[in-house]
């Protein structure tokens, strides 16, 4: 029986982490391993993972998220001769009613967003977004405050 590895992205998107896996990372993975990607589309260079799937040199991939979304219907990663190597998947995991549009900050995002904005106003947290519960990325905001 053969062992798969996989390699779960699960980054931030900052500066430093685009590209994160490129050509030279997935010629660093074994032939059987399959990269799953659902952190932030562009740390993949889907050129360069679409070139790896085509060539052998990984033997999947699944993502729900991509460098640009929608994911384009000319994306090099839907090339059909790739469909039994790749899972392309909606980014469904927010998408739910509640997780969307509740106004509790505990439930769902549009809540967060409206007292991220509410923190940041009035001063909350020592007026550091880094030290605010509902900003995400904190450590773009290292010594900000």
């Amino acid at each position: 029986m053969r062992q798969h590895s996989a390699t779960i992205m699960l980054v931030p998107l900052m500066p430093e982490t685009r590209h994160l896996i490129g050509a030279r990372e997935l010629r660093m993975m074994k032939p059987t391993a399959h990269l799953v990607n659902d952190s932030r589309g562009p740390v993949v260079d889907e050129a360069a993972l679409a070139k790896a799937l085509r060539e052998n040199w990984i033997a999947g991939a699944a993502m729900d998220v991509y460098e640009t979304e929608p994911l384009p219907a000319d994306s090099p990663l839907r090339d059909p001769k790739l469909e039994n190597r790749v899972r392309l998947f909606s980014h469904f995991a927010s998408a739910g009613r509640v997780t969307r549009l509740s106004a509790d900050p505990h439930k769902g995002m549009a809540g967060r967003c409206v007292q991220g904005v509410i923190d940041v106003l009035e001063g909350r947290y020592g007026g550091d977004p880094a030290n605010m519960p509902y900003v995400v990325n904190k450590e773009a905001f290292k010594g900000s405050g």
